[in-house]
């Protein structure tokens, strides 16, 4: 059967997919553009004609990189967060976060922890725009869920409880990916999930009445990794 011929465009989107895949594999330093031209089944030259140096490319990742954070704020419900929308967003976010979901989103997770061992710059970028983004919807709805009684005790900083909540999702991302070695964590991933939620939601002040409440409401919301795998990102094939 012949090949279909793929433009100049998605040939350069093919290029950036697996280049992405290798910087969050190797780190910028490791990542070499051979393998990168190999891996997209082109000529190392093509690569450097889209792309006219490394750095250019890995810049280029990167900022792919931002248009999936947009994407996925969306994907967890940034518009809609309040007392309800804490919890939910939690659950949702932890169900991407260990779920079979598409290679771009470990990827990305990978892509972050690599800058901060490295000079931390893209990391920097990434958790500001998170923070901009968030951070006065994460505080009115902390403020809310202490005045109804949802949340007893101290209300936490919203940078704060935003940071804290990623990193735990970035390492539970890490570690559930794992392939060469068993999962650390204990039951299924439903029950990793319910944990992480229940763990993160405590932290906040959460009261277990309100915890169960809202989690009981968002049980017939359906999987957002099932909605990335089908919808938000199709998968990019050569011909």
């Amino acid at each position: 059967m012949k090949r279909r011929r793929i433009s100049g465009v998605e040939r350069k989107s093919l290029i950036l997919d697996e280049a992405r895949r290798i910087f969050s594999k190797h780190g910028f330093e490791a990542a070499r553009t051979q393998d990168i031209a190999r891996a997209a089944q082109v000529s190392e030259a093509l690569v450097y004609r889209h792309f006219p140096t490394k750095q250019a490319l890995y810049r280029a990742v990167l900022r792919r990189t931002i248009r999936d954070q947009n994407a996925n704020h969306e994907m967890v419900g940034l518009r809609n967060i309040t007392p309800r929308g804490l919890i939910t967003n939690l659950r949702t976010y932890f169900q991407i976060v260990v779920g079979d979901g598409p290679e771009h989103v470990t990827e990305g997770f990978r892509l972050l922890l690599a800058s901060v061992a490295g000079d931390a710059s893209f990391a920097s970028l990434i958790y500001r725009r998170a923070n901009r983004m968030m951070n006065e919807r994460v505080h009115q709805a902390l403020v809310q869920a202490h005045a109804c009684g949802d949340i007893v005790g101290k209300v936490l900083d919203a940078r704060n409880t935003s940071m804290f909540t990623e990193h735990i999702g970035t390492m539970m991302n890490t570690l559930a990916k794992m392939t060469s070695q068993p999962s650390p964590y204990s039951g299924d991933r439903a029950q990793i999930v319910n944990d992480a939620v229940w763990f993160c939601s405590r932290g906040l002040g959460f009261t277990e009445e309100a915890i169960a409440r809202y989690l009981a409401d968002a049980d017939g919301e359906g999987d957002p990794a099932q909605t990335l795998r089908d919808d938000a990102y199709p998968t990019r094939k050569a011909g």
